[in-house]
């Protein structure tokens, strides 16, 4: 059992901003989620929309500031949600301490350096000229070759594939296409996530780069010599060579043209094809992608 005391004990500890309405002696054991609530357990509702009669049985939710709810026991946050997946991390996820660093069947070259807990999984291939830092964990059938850096507490899922040749090329007479080789690496930042299925290729001579903080949902493709700057979110999407996506920039279901820019700030809305520039803070959609408004407005 989990008590109120050690929940906000911990939330001390991790500076949230936070505030406790909790009977003495509450307890929790496991979580479940407000649709379908499990007695005992700890839950969240963010706003006053999911809130029902049949859940005035909750033993203690964490609630979103601002909203008002009839309830006993509440944490109240301004940022619930990750406050919510927090307490589930600290309370009730289970870890096999013992289990390897380095899974089955994973090869790792003699030049790949990698840092403190470093986490490997099974079925991998890592080699080449490539750095893993501290704290990153890679699953399961991921490939990382050639000339790589990954930085600190960066998650890569199964079935990713980082540090590839692009597709390039060069065509002679009669439309004989001869495949360039690449001599780039890819360099990506810390706290970075990249979802399954997820190709990021090298550049061809510099690096094809990955900003901190970015996020990159399954399928996503990253070509040579793109660079994408912090805390972006690419999903589901295609970058062809040499795009640039600036800062805090989201792309949903999206192609992007060769050497296109999408600017700071700005939104690439689903199933659109950008042909041409976006410049930054703009919500741009459709094939081709046409600015449809500011995106601070």
């Amino acid at each position: 059992m989990t008590t109120a005391a050690q929940i906000e004990a911990y939330l001390i500890q991790e500076k949230q901003e936070f505030r406790m309405q909790t009977d003495a002696d509450v307890a929790v054991e496991g979580f479940s989620s407000s649709e379908h609530y499990r007695e005992g357990t700890l839950t969240w509702i963010k706003s006053a929309e999911r809130w029902h009669d049949g859940l005035r049985g909750i033993t203690l939710c964490v609630v979103q500031e601002g909203v008002e709810l009839p309830l006993p026991n509440q944490i109240i946050c301004k940022n619930s949600k990750a406050v919510f997946f927090s307490l589930i991390e600290r309370f009730f996820t289970v870890r096999d301490e013992e289990e390897a660093l380095i899974g089955q069947n994973t090869v790792i070259g003699k030049h790949v350096r990698l840092g403190k807990n470093v986490r490997i999984g099974h079925n991998c291939s890592i080699t080449g000229d490539v750095e893993i830092g501290d704290d990153t964990v890679i699953s399961d059938n991921v490939v990382i070759k050639n000339r790589v850096k990954i930085g600190k507490r960066c998650t890569v899922q199964a079935l990713s594939m980082i540090g590839e040749d692009g597709f390039g090329a060069y065509e002679e007479e009669n439309h004989h296409r001869v495949m360039i080789r690449h001599y780039g690496g890819v360099t990506i930042g810390d706290d970075v996530f990249i979802s399954s299925h997820v190709s990021i290729q090298r550049g061809t001579i510099d690096d094809t780069y990955i900003g901190n903080g970015t996020k990159i949902a399954p399928c996503t493709l990253v070509a040579h010599n793109s660079r994408v700057g912090e805390d972006a979110v690419l999903i589901c999407s295609h970058l062809y060579g040499s795009v640039s996506v600036g800062d805090n920039a989201w792309i949903a279901g999206s192609i992007v043209k060769n050497q296109c820019c999408v600017g700071d700030n700005s939104l690439i809305g689903i199933g659109s094809a950008v042909l041409a520039d976006v410049a930054p803070n703009k919500i741009a959609a459709g094939v081709p992608a046409r600015v449809l408004r500011d995106r601070s407005k």
